[in-house]
């Protein structure tokens, strides 16, 4: 853990004694390291900076998701950093932390007219569409609000990747995205509807993705659709990339460097002069907080076992008992 050790005997969060801090703020509670947030930003960014002849400077927008607490959005904002966004809360919490609206993504299957409508109405940077009906209902609120939001399609590239079942989202049989033939013929329809403006592509094939072998994969996919739309005479200017690149936890296999994830983004999509998206979740908020709580008591087994009882539950910290996450 990067900036959580102990001190005497006693943890710390950079110099804050977590044993001092509990009876203050009271348990269960989530501490983060601002300091590990920031050096996984600028960690990243600097990976990317040799690429920007190729690339350009990606948006880096951070999955909310992942941690979606205000002051864990501020210190990221402070980096510059954007927000990709699932819901009308997340965007809200982006725009409270300082996420300027033309730095956040609304992405995920599940928008409703309500949220569609503050989405065109605050003039986000895009939109990401998941299928033909979400598209009409989208055009359907700009058409109430007179206002054209820039779209990218989100293309389900038949290629599933990730650490377990759950989250794994760029499969055949997955719910995300537009199959890509699909794609194509929905991208070239809306491209001359005057209440839409479909500016790019979008993909997200699952999350903690230790081999950079699928996305290549999927980003050559993107690539190849990108070519096909421009040699028909559209434009497709930005390519939203998703998340997913894996960390490495306890015992785990350890994920491809921050450097060749960049160096395989430019390889495989340098030439195109698009505007490039990232949306790192756990890449970034990992092990950059921890969830501090008290033992209420200690109850003796007649075996021999302890059992520490304590005031978290697996509320507090579902994922474990979710998908085996660490």
């Amino acid at each position: 853990m990067h900036h959580f050790a102990p001190r005497g005997g006693r943890l710390h969060a950079e110099d804050v004694d977590l044993t001092a801090l509990a009876p203050a703020v009271g348990t269960p509670v989530y501490v983060y390291a601002a300091a590990t947030l920031r050096r996984h930003a600028v960690a990243l960014q600097a990976a990317f900076a040799p690429h920007e002849a190729a690339l350009g400077r990606p948006l880096i927008a951070f999955a909310v998701k992942a941690a979606s607490n205000v002051s864990v959005l501020k210190v990221l904002a402070g980096c510059g950093l954007g927000a990709d966004t699932v819901s009308e809360g997340e965007i809200r919490r982006g725009l409270a932390a300082g996420v300027p609206a033309d730095r956040i993504v609304f992405s995920g299957v599940g928008k409703t007219d309500a949220e569609l409508d503050l989405a065109v109405g605050l003039g986000l940077r895009q939109i990401n569409v998941e299928s033909t009906v979400e598209m009409e209902r989208l055009a359907a609120a700009a058409a109430r609000a007179g206002r054209v939001p820039a779209v990218a399609v989100r293309v389900n590239p038949k290629l599933g990747a990730g650490g377990h079942a759950k989250i794994t989202t760029g499969g055949e049989g997955d719910k995300f995205g537009v199959p890509m033939a699909e794609a194509l013929d929905l991208y070239r329809r809306w491209a001359g509807d005057a209440r839409v403006r479909p500016v790019g592509l979008a993909c997200h094939i699952g999350s903690q993705i230790t081999d950079l072998a699928p996305l290549r994969t999927a980003f050559a996919r993107l690539a190849e659709l990108t070519r096909t739309l421009r040699a028909e005479g559209h434009a497709v200017s930005r390519l939203d990339l998703g998340g997913g690149l894996g960390v490495a936890y306890a015992g785990g296999d350890a994920s491809a460097s921050l450097e060749a994830y960049a160096a395989m983004d430019a390889d495989v999509l340098g030439g195109l002069e698009v505007e490039i998206v990232l949306e790192p979740g756990r890449l970034l908020a990992a092990n950059a907080g921890i969830l501090l709580s008290r033992v209420i008591q200690v109850t003796e087994r007649g075996d021999g076992r302890r059992l520490l009882v304590l005031d978290a539950a697996m509320n507090d910290l579902l994922r474990p008992a979710m998908y085996e996450a660490h």
